[in-house]
């Protein structure tokens, strides 16, 4: 493909120049890496003398630059078909974002706002219990992330979340929406064999550490149901509620496992093979890509019933009412027995090969195409 059909996305997430590559978050690395194999891409973001978290190397076609880099990013901006800049954050720190959406529509480039995750929701979940003052703060950050998020949907051509949970965000604000799955697997990445099942129930939970994930309720959940089954717990992740969780987890009773985040995909998918069910207890409203993390390894995600997961056409018996910890241990007491886990392996291999990494980019491409041939750089709503 040409320069012309590339695609530049706006990126909050840092890279590193290592030798002859650029390396950046695994996750990160592994999707925008997929996307490249469908459309040209341009990167522009933060670039840090090093990274604190697993990385990976971008592929080579990837440009890449730097985000206070004003020459290069106004070239690029001319050469690009599509333009993406994120909406998670408030008014200061989408300046960006703000600045690439003004000079693309005044290029007549088509513009698309992705957003993946509720920040302003998440963080009124994290500021609860934390005093007056902590969540005062809290509303603030809300009221700031939602005006900023609605501003710039009105302005773009059209916006892609994550999840039908997420649709609200920007309803009255842009009409174009498209609506992505997230998932991260690829077919090779594809193993639901398994060998027989141990007495013991093994089962995970991951993610950051933080109280919008919820993992209090899956904790509650595990402990309604230390009497009744054995039971192998691992917790991975870090945030600011590790202490709290360790402390629950032994208040509890419960023997859990605490592990550090954990490289992706390799490794991780190492420890999800040794897992029958992976707990998403999230009291938030996107979808996250661990359902089929999970899937694809042969264990079960155990999710909410809130709308990210229903719309997904999962199994009733792999869904409980979100936030109720009871409802959570009945769900996860009607999934002891091998037999039924093996049926539901079975009955999700169609959701599984339906949804994948390649497969979202290629629906999200094909939606960025239509856009822009039908409505080129106008914005959906005034």
């Amino acid at each position: 493909m040409s320069h012309a059909s590339a695609c530049l996305i706006v990126s909050p997430i840092p890279v590193l120049r290592a030798g002859d590559q650029w390396r950046t978050l695994d996750l990160w690395a592994r999707d925008v890496n997929a996307q490249c194999t469908q459309i040209p891409v341009t990167l522009v973001c933060p670039v840090a003398a090093q990274l604190s978290h697993h990385h990976a190397p971008l592929a080579p076609a990837i440009r890449v630059i730097a985000q206070d880099d004003r020459d290069a990013l106004a070239h690029a901006i001319a050469r690009a078909r599509f333009v993406q800049i994120p909406g998670h954050t408030g008014w200061r720190n989408s300046a960006l974002a703000r600045q690439v959406l003004k000079l693309a529509r005044s290029q007549g480039k088509p513009v698309f706002l992705g957003i993946s995750s509720n920040r302003a929701r998440t963080a009124l979940l994290n500021s609860r219990q934390h005093g007056v003052a902590r969540y005062a703060l809290g509303l603030l950050r809300y009221a700031d992330i939602r005006f900023t998020q609605r501003w710039l949907a009105r302005r773009c051509t059209g916006v892609f979340v994550v999840g039908a949970g997420l649709t609200a965000l920007v309803r009255g604000a842009n009409a174009n929406v498209h609506v992505g799955i997230a998932s991260w697997v690829s077919a090779q990445d594809i193993q639901t064999e398994r060998p027989p099942a141990p007495p013991t129930l093994r089962i995970c939970m991951a993610g950051r550490l933080e109280p919008m994930k919820g993992f209090s309720v899956g904790l509650a959940a595990l402990e309604a149901l230390k009497a009744r089954m054995a039971m192998d717990i691992t917790l991975i992740g870090s945030g600011p509620e590790e202490a709290a969780l360790k402390a629950a987890a032994s208040q509890r009773g419960l023997h859990v496992r605490f592990l550090a985040p954990i490289a992706y995909p390799g490794p991780f998918f190492a420890l999800l093979d040794q897992q029958d069910l992976v707990l998403l207890t999230n009291l938030n409203d996107e979808q996250p890509r661990l359902v089929f993390d999970a899937l694809c390894r042969g264990a079960l995600p155990v999710c909410p019933d809130a709308a990210a997961y229903a719309a997904l056409g999962l199994d009733r018996l792999l869904l409980y009412r979100q936030g109720d910890a009871q409802a959570l241990a009945q769900c996860v007491r009607g999934l002891e027995d091998p037999d039924v886990r093996g049926e539901l392996r079975v009955l999700s291999a169609a959701l599984l090969q339906r949804h994948t990494l390649d497969a979202m980019h290629s629906d999200r491409l094909a939606w960025m195409q239509t856009s822009a041939a039908r409505i080129g750089s106008a914005p959906a709503s005034p």
